[in-house]
């Protein structure tokens, strides 16, 4: 089930994503071409979803990240440090 709903927010996010590169195309095209505002098509309502993100959820996988990252840069300056004693 956890997977499933991990799809689900990706899928949306992806899509939040490809409609805010598409919007702001069409804000290029306007500005750079001299064109009115009108001239922007409506996107469709179902599109414009906005990713809802968990906070508590969201602090977790920072954590994690960040714990992660921390880790790599330790053995790679452990490894650094090995290197260079040699």
């Amino acid at each position: 089930m956890k997977l499933r709903t991990a799809v689900a927010k990706a899928n949306n996010l992806l899509i939040y994503l490809k409609t805010r590169r598409k919007a702001r195309l069409y804000q290029q095209w306007v500005k750079r071409a001299n064109l009115p505002p009108e001239a922007v098509p409506e996107e469709e309502f179902g599109q414009n979803i906005v990713p809802k993100v968990d906070k508590e959820q969201f602090r977790l996988n920072m954590l994690y990240i960040l714990l992660g990252a921390s880790l790599v840069i330790l053995c790679v300056g452990l490894i650094l440090l090995i290197v260079e004693s040699c």
